[in-house]
């Protein structure tokens, strides 16, 4: 790591690789935009818990984000790492709820 590293630049770097908007990262780490913005601006310096649940809704580990290698594209798109992001933490049950859901939902659109 550079004598130059910023965690607001590698993370509006990472979040730009995305393709997500502040707004989006911010609602999938749970933090405000507002405070997303001031990170990126190198305004305010994120506790290492605030970096974790950024690297989180990015998809990656905590490690890859101070390494500053190129991350490779991920095979999931962005909206979908969201999805994934919220309902991690969740219980089995919940999450078999979820999937029921979505095939549902799936289901109601091949009708259509």
């Amino acid at each position: 790591m550079d004598n130059n590293f910023s965690i607001g630049n590698r993370i509006r770097e990472l979040r730009n690789q995305k393709h997500l908007s502040q707004e989006q990262l911010a609602l999938s780490a749970e933090i405000t935009t507002a405070y997303l913005g001031q990170i990126e601006r190198n305004e305010k310096n994120p506790t290492v818990a605030v970096v974790a649940k950024l690297c989180g809704a990015l998809g990656i580990e905590l490690s890859d984000f101070f390494s500053q290698k190129e991350m490779p594209q991920n095979e999931l798109d962005s909206l979908t790492m969201q999805i994934v992001y919220q309902v991690k933490n969740e219980d089995d049950e919940v999450k078999q709820i979820i999937l029921q859901m979505i095939k549902q939902a799936l289901k109601l659109k091949k009708e259509k």
